[in-house]
């Protein structure tokens, strides 16, 4: 994994670089395999592999379809300068499953959105983050269940009572 200090100077191209390459190799795909199931010229794959060239959005999602990837979360790597989001989020589609809540909030409130108060955006956005956190390291339930138990066996009788 890149340290994140030491992609804060480097530019999207290399964040791309490093998320497209990762997920390739995470999917176990030659550079020629994916260059063939994105319809790409092996040079042309090459090219967006290695960032070089402007932001191709269509390549990106032609990459995620072939190796079956997120690619919201490649385009949030390069928002917070982190390939190896885009990598860590290869299998659950984090991003696309946000951008799915963002697609029905919007659906659903149309202008209203505007009258979102940022300070109720956050306080939501936070308790989401931590209640996934939890979840992830058997937060809130692990405590409820641990604590749960300690209870039942005080409140059961002792053997031999």
């Amino acid at each position: 994994m890149t340290p994140p200090d030491q992609l804060e100077n480097e530019g999207d191209s290399v964040v791309l670089s490093a998320a497209i390459r990762g997920i390739r190799r995470l999917r176990g795909f030659s550079s020629a395999e994916t260059a063939n199931g994105m319809n790409l010229a092996l040079r042309t794959y090459q090219d967006f592999e290695a960032g070089r060239g402007r932001l191709n959005t269509d390549y990106i999602h032609r990459f995620c379809r072939f190796v079956d990837a997120d690619p919201d979360a490649i385009t949030a790597s390069l928002a917070i300068g982190s390939p190896d989001f885009a990598i860590r989020c290869t299998a659950n589609k984090l991003m696309t499953i946000v951008m799915i809540g963002v697609q029905q909030l919007n659906n659903e409130m149309g202008d209203k959105l505007a009258s979102l108060e940022a300070r109720t955006i956050v306080a939501v956005v936070n308790a989401a983050v931590r209640d996934l956190v939890d979840q992830t390291t058997g937060g809130y339930e692990a405590d409820w269940l641990k604590l749960g138990e300690a209870s039942l066996r005080r409140a059961r009788p002792k053997p031999g009572r």
